[in-house]
């Protein structure tokens, strides 16, 4: 039992959504919980089984979020049986959360149980009353926190993409709910309304949530969400990305020192650059496990790129977005810069990862690029769209479900890219014209000429 915990998910694969969004992470969720569930009831029938091998007349059941145990006892205080006996069958609750520490703490609560039944020495107390069970919010926030990872794992399966989740999720808990207060509904309601940004105060509510459930409270924290408003973005046309690239350069040239170090960073950065704007990657992407030797091998000859199926939304291999774009660098001659991307992908821990994602946006603003990491992904999606690409090709390429493509990056398709669709629109519809008046012509002209030649054929008859 002590190590079963961290067994639970060794059998266990789930499958890669590729969605990031909210709907995508719910299922992946629920997969897990079920997994977990299917699990600890496994656990659970074999503790029954080793309390009636060891003749132990009480059993354990499990019900919402909490074990019981269930054992014949004599009669409660003040109570009575309909036909006259002594003892009678109760379920005992103390408060043990299901899971598998509960259930051990269950187990040893039932062979206690067991011996006072055996030995007939058994009687009603506070314990079993009921009036001293563990209150399970009876507890601060500091200590909440430092339970956080094992609360959080304690029904996932520790990967690579569940620890990044992790990295961010624990965030609003330090930063909101810490401190050496006792844990109520009034204490978290007041720690969220200190926030004050709607997109923070989300975040906040996601944390509240996973205390309330954690703790067996039930609230809803609805009325204290704020509406969200989406943030302007400035997305790049093809034009901008390519002519942005140059500033790499230009920061690099007016550089006072050009250390060794100085060089690999900027070759970094343009690599990313071009990734990020020919792939719509997502900086993690690049920058996790990527299949390098695949990339630059000259067997790729559509040029795709291979991401890791730790990533956010599994294994994929992207076709460029703008292939042109590869172009502006020499991925086969330019061993440098190749290099710099593979020395950055050895990192050892996730926080070093994170780090170097992080870094992505420092850079592109130090060398003074107008826009973020991420408006180059927002970019293929619109560039996809204005190519005339399916919304399902575009949508497996990006990584993400058909509904957060049309949904979300759609969002900032603008003005000026309606006036390009409707353009290329009208330019398509004017082009099919022009070919049905060609193949009308085309077919009179052969209706003439077949003419000409019976009238021919006729003549030299004649």
């Amino acid at each position: 039992m002590d190590d079963i915990q961290g067994k639970v998910f060794n059998d266990f694969e789930p499958t890669s959504y590729t969605d990031g969004s909210y709907l995508g992470m719910v299922k992946h969720s629920k997969e897990s919980k079920k997994h977990y569930e299917m699990k600890f009831k496994e656990e659970l029938v074999k503790v029954n089984q080793r309390l009636r091998s060891s003749k132990t007349k009480v059993s354990i059941e499990s019900t919402k979020g909490a074990l019981q145990l269930r054992a014949t006892l004599p009669l409660k205080p003040d109570d009575t049986h309909p036909q006259g006996k002594l003892t009678k069958q109760y379920k005992i609750s103390l408060g043990i959360p299901a899971n598998f520490e509960g259930l051990k703490t269950a187990e040893e609560e039932a062979y206690e149980l067991g011996r006072l039944i055996a030995r007939k020495m058994f009687v009603w107390n506070d314990k079993y009353l009921g009036t001293k069970a563990v209150q399970k919010n009876n507890i601060t926030f500091d200590k909440f926190c430092e339970q956080l990872e094992e609360r959080f794992f304690e029904k996932r399966k520790r990967t690579l993409k569940s620890e990044n989740t992790f990295d961010g999720f624990k965030y609003p808990f330090k930063k909101y709910f810490s401190g050496s207060e006792i844990i109520t509904i009034d204490a978290i309601k007041k720690r969220v309304l200190t926030t004050t940004q709607p997109y923070v105060r989300k975040r906040a509510i996601v944390a509240a949530c996973f205390i309330c459930k954690q703790l067996d409270i039930e609230h809803s924290f609805n009325d204290l969400k704020l509406p969200l408003i989406p943030s302007k973005r400035n997305i790049p046309s093809d034009e901008e990305i390519k002519i942005s690239f140059k500033l790499f350069d230009e920061y690099f040239t007016a550089l006072p020192l050009k250390r060794e170090q100085s060089v690999q960073k900027n070759k970094l950065h343009k690599i990313i650059y071009i990734l990020m704007s020919a792939y719509g990657l997502r900086p993690r992407e690049i920058l996790n496990q990527p299949d390098i030797d695949w990339f630059v091998s000259k067997n790729n000859a559509q040029k795709t790129f291979k991401v890791h199926e730790s990533n956010k939304t599994g294994y994929r291999e992207v076709f460029p977005f703008m292939p042109e774009l590869l172009d502006l660098v020499d991925v086969n001659s330019d061993s440098d810069l190749i290099n710099s991307l593979r020395n950055a992908i050895k990192w050892q821990d996730i926080k070093l990862l994170t780090a170097r994602v992080t870094e992505i946006s420092k850079y592109f603003s130090k060398v003074g690029i107008p826009f973020k990491p991420y408006d180059l992904r927002h970019a293929c999606a619109i560039r996809a769209h204005l190519q005339g690409v399916p919304i399902k090709a575009a949508a497996d390429n990006l990584g993400h479900s058909v509904e957060m493509h049309t949904k979300v990056y759609q969002r900032w398709f603008g003005l000026e890219n309606r006036r390009k669709a409707f353009e290329q629109t009208f330019e398509d519809i004017n082009e099919i014209d022009r070919l049905r008046d060609e193949l009308t012509r085309a077919k009179q002209e052969i209706a003439d000429l077949k003419l000409k030649l019976a009238r021919t054929k006729l003549e030299k008859m004649v």
